[in-house]
């Protein structure tokens, strides 16, 4: 799997509720429409508290509920580095490059998107210990630094 992050952020003059609706309304809709046979998967991940800023187990460093930058976490998983080439090209045919950058426009930050490729490794949910710090004779976890 190939798994691509947007972190998108949105136009001041709208509230987050806004920004959403409008999200799932018009811009989801168009990818879709014109690129959803490609994903194998297509999250939108709206963000609603924020906790950062220092070590959460340590009392007073700063770790506290905080404004973020980003309203959305986008996630697009496909099969492959070529869905994600052929779905950029697709956006880019005239007849659709208009459309998305008129909605972009209207609603999101574009100085403020940030794209991350992640390289996906899916362990599942079940516990096997071969290979982990757990694969010791007696269970118990050991690190060799």
């Amino acid at each position: 799997m190939y798994k691509v992050l947007h972190f998108i952020k949105r136009k001041p003059h709208l509230t987050h509720a806004q920004f959403k609706a409008h999200f799932e309304r018009s811009h989801a809709a168009m990818a879709l429409k014109f690129c959803g046979h490609l994903f194998a998967d297509y999250r939108r991940n709206y963000v609603d508290t924020a906790w950062f800023g220092g070590d959460s187990r340590v009392a007073g460093s700063g770790y506290a509920q905080q404004d973020w930058t980003w309203d959305l976490i986008s996630e697009w998983i496909l099969p492959s580095e070529e869905a994600l080439q052929e779905i950029y090209r697709i956006m880019q045919e005239p007849d659709k490059d208009h459309l998305f950058r008129a909605d972009e426009d209207r609603f999101i930050d574009r100085t403020a998107t940030v794209t991350v490729i992640c390289d996906v490794h899916d362990v599942g949910t079940e516990f096997d210990p071969k290979g982990t710090v757990f694969d010791t004779p007696s269970g118990e976890p050991h690190w060799d630094d």
